[in-house]
């Protein structure tokens, strides 16, 4: 871990956020507290070869297990060579680990990510700016000819720059309604405008994955999203979780398999200031962003004090107090209200992640469009400098 004199400190607050998702009814956990692995509970992936096997059947039936047919999840297992079975929950984690003892690797839970983890649920409160006329940015030519698909909570439908979504992709402020903006609302509204702001001639494709109050989704519907973006040359997730026992999730590494080798995925490192793989940034078909901070431009970046670290973390980027756009909303409750006028600063490696994604693309623009190579340059060229320890490259557009 990195010396206190290494890292930026930045103050968090919001911990409702946290307690909210901790007290979801459809949401499982299984670990420590404060170091939950998060679920859908009742649910078992299994690759579907291995599901045949003697062994694991047997397993399978003595637990009690049988198909999800009908489900959402059950469909999108099927593209993926996977199983979707209904199992005690009870039974769950023992039946994760009975069946990889049988064959490595061919069971997961639905694990259950969430925007940018904080200690559990989101980056810190977002506080409203003016316009900071930045975006989009003022060069057509960077990022044009690259499609970029943002996987987050959705998009506001009247932000300041050209941007492609479906009915159900737009942010929906107050989803119980409580009279209250749900903590997340307004993440993928700030993410997709971090990416117009560097890349502003580039296609950017919303879509609404992550719901509800806390902002989640389980892998299946991660994967689905996935795939239904497989056009895409580049894709962001602003998302994370960990995982049991730090194995890849199942349905998130055969989703990633099925894209293009062309197409670049870029997710944050999450927010729990922990060397533990967050998943899906963890995967090796998955560019890892940390985040880093800094007083004045004079100084070293540092890493962010929440930012997720380690081997597994390619790059970072500036992830305090970024400006992007937001939704138009006034929240009169509490002691504090706050309103919104399309703007807000943030901070998280939520916000890092868009930063090292508009930057791939573009730098891809003035390549002939080669994302790849693009992102080779900026995050896997071992000369790329300056450079944080744990954490990788500095990417500051």
């Amino acid at each position: 871990m990195n010396d206190a004199d290494d890292t930026y400190h930045v103050d968090w607050h919001g911990e409702e956020w946290d307690d909210a998702i901790l007290h979801q009814t459809n949401i499982g956990r299984v670990g420590r507290a404060g170091d939950w692995v998060m679920y859908v509970p009742g649910r078992l992936l299994v690759d579907a070869r291995a599901a045949g096997d003697t062994r694991i059947s047997t397993l399978l039936g003595d637990a009690d297990a049988s198909p999800a047919q009908g489900t959402a999840a059950f469909g999108v297992a099927a593209k993926l060579g996977l199983t979707v079975l209904n199992a005690p929950d009870d039974r769950l984690v023992s039946l994760v680990q009975d069946v990889r003892a049988v064959a490595a690797g061919a069971a997961s839970l639905d694990y259950v990510m969430t925007a940018g983890s904080q200690r559990w649920g989101g980056d810190d409160e977002p506080l409203p700016i003016e316009d900071p006329g930045t975006i989009p940015g003022s060069d057509m030519a960077l990022g044009a000819g690259v499609r970029v698909a943002v996987l987050d909570t959705g998009i506001a439908d009247n932000v300041p720059f050209d941007v492609e979504f479906g009915p159900g992709d737009l942010e929906v402020a107050d989803s119980e309604p409580d009279g209250r903006r749900d903590k997340p609302a307004g993440h993928g509204t700030h993410v997709a405008g971090t990416i117009a702001r560097i890349a502003p001639g580039s296609t950017i494709v919303v879509r609404r994955v992550l719901t509800g109050a806390g902002g989640v989704a389980s892998s299946s519907a991660v994967a689905a999203a996935l795939l239904a973006a497989a056009d895409a040359d580049l894709i962001n997730c602003s998302f994370s979780g960990p995982s049991l026992h730090d194995a890849a999730p199942l349905a998130i590494e055969r989703a990633l398999a099925l894209l293009r080798p062309s197409t670049v995925v870029v997710a944050c490192a999450g927010n729990r200031a922990t060397d533990r793989p967050q998943w899906p940034a963890a995967s090796k078909r998955v560019i890892a962003v940390g985040a880093v901070g800094r007083d004045c431009e004079s100084e070293d970046w540092k890493r962010a004090d929440f930012s997720g670290y380690g081997p597994w973390v390619d790059c970072c980027a500036p992830g305090v107090r970024v400006p992007s756009t937001f939704l138009h909303y006034g929240d009169s409750s509490g002691e504090n209200p706050v309103s919104f006028d399309g703007f807000a600063s943030w901070s998280g490696t939520s916000m890092s992640c868009p930063q090292v994604t508009g930057a791939i693309a573009a730098l891809a623009s003035q390549n002939g469009n080669d994302v790849s190579l693009a992102a080779y340059r900026l995050v896997r060229d071992p000369a790329a400098t300056p450079r944080v320890d744990q954490l990788g490259p500095v990417v500051a557009p």
